[in-house]
């Protein structure tokens, strides 16, 4: 694995992405991922403040999201 930079906030989303001013986290999981609980405090921190989270395993999902 790769290493983040060093001030890249723990539980990130893997992909991010602004469409219509609106803020989109996805994060990538394989068929069996599982969130950390980093990844679930950014999600209740994203949705909080009025930005879409998702969990996706496949492009189809993605494109299911209308992004």
């Amino acid at each position: 694995m790769r290493r983040l930079p060093k001030y890249t906030p723990r539980g990130l989303p893997d992909v991010n992405v602004i469409a219509g001013g609106i803020y989109f986290g996805l994060e990538v999981k394989s068929a069996i991922g599982r969130q950390s609980p980093d990844q679930k405090k950014m999600q209740e921190l994203i949705e909080k403040h009025g930005g879409k989270y998702a969990i996706v395993r496949s492009v189809e999902e993605v494109i299911k999201l209308g992004l």
